[in-house]
């Protein structure tokens, strides 16, 4: 890890959280000397109503130095512009910065070079996420959507873009386990996939994203979530189809994410079906004789006789589609933070 002669950090330090933790953290692990730039209360002001004075913010910042870098050198400053004294000190050396705030770090850099100033080593920190996968912010907090500790205060709203009880049983299963501190409050719900009762190839992909978008937009969730059934053509071998599940999850902020099942190879016999315009369920009802077995195990239950069942591959599409949510710094998500400093 390189360390650093002077670094800066700055915020606002509204509703001191776990996100303003790990910046402190990461300038206090890499510099000798740090510097904290906090919003003035005119400054703050133009984010919204409700955000504490600046005494109390600079309180909670000492606070947490004393208890965690009580021997460290440190300086706090107070900003009244979106650069603060990063934009002139020549002998500072880094930024720390947080995913929403990298932007500004570019734009302070460009203006530091204009001026005959090297630009300054930019440091991101990951997204510090709450109980929602959501990240934590002071916004959310004075919203009461969420405490300090990133803690939801009300249940986390999901809609499934299905009300085949094979989608809707694993989806329920997964997000129980995924999200264990918090409520939940899921809603089934019918929507239209968009495209071909049997879709092929990428129509799989836009049929998931279709019914979880119209289910979010349905009721107002936080995520929707849509699992589409689709056959996949191998490139290079003929008579080689693949069975995937692929889920989507979409947003309350538009950010969307894909996951797919293991696949299973449909016989040439079925895959001639499929290009005569057949489905897989018209395909699980002949072979099996039964009329239920699309709302219950599928024809991959049926073929592999219980060993993986449709129960399965949904699980583990939408266990893969929430990879990304974990890390979305790597993915430019955007949360619509406001910053009235943002000139576009």
């Amino acid at each position: 890890m390189k360390i650093y002669g002077r670094v800066a950090v700055g915020g606002t330090f509204d509703n001191f959280h776990k996100g303003h933790e790990a910046l402190l953290n990461e300038a206090f692990k890499i510099g000798r000397h740090v510097i904290i730039g906090i919003t003035s209360d005119d400054m703050a002001s133009k984010k919204g109503h409700g955000i504490e004075p600046i005494d109390i913010r600079r309180k909670y910042v000492i606070r947490w130095i004393k208890e965690h870098y009580p021997n460290r050198s440190y300086e706090i400053v107070v900003i009244n512009d979106r650069y603060g004294p990063a934009l002139y000190m020549e002998e500072l050396d880094a930024i720390v910065v947080s995913p929403e705030t990298y932007h500004v770090a570019l734009k302070l850099n460009r203006e530091r070079i204009s001026m005959g100033l090297k630009p300054l080593e930019i440091v991101r920190i990951s997204y510090v996420l709450a109980d929602d996968l959501f990240p934590i912010s002071s916004r959310r907090i004075r919203a009461g959507e969420i405490d300090r500790s990133g803690r939801r205060m009300f249940p986390i709203r999901v809609a499934i873009g299905s009300t085949n009880k094979s989608k809707v049983k694993p989806v329920i299963a997964f997000l129980r386990a995924l999200f264990p501190r918090a409520s939940l409050d899921i809603t089934p719900v019918k929507v239209d996939s968009g495209v071909p009762e049997q879709p092929i190839g990428d129509e799989t992909y836009l049929g998931a994203y279709n019914r979880a978008k119209s289910a979010l937009e349905s009721i107002g969730a936080d995520y929707g979530i849509g699992i589409e059934s689709g056959i996949f053509p191998h490139k290079y071998l003929k008579k080689c189809f693949i069975v995937y599940q692929v889920a989507c999850v979409y947003d309350k902020y538009g950010n969307v994410s894909f996951g797919t099942s293991k696949g299973f190879m449909l016989s040439e016999s079925m895959a001639e079906e499929i290009l005569k315009g057949k489905t897989l369920g018209d395909i699980a009802k002949r072979i099996s004789g039964r009329t239920d077995i699309n709302e219950n195990e599928g024809i991959v239950g049926f073929i592999s006789r219980g060993v993986v069942t449709r129960y399965d591959l949904s699980y583990d599409a939408v266990k893969a589609a929430f990879i990304p949510r974990f890390s979305p710094e790597y993915y430019k998500y955007n949360f619509n933070e406001y910053d009235p400093y943002d000139k576009k």
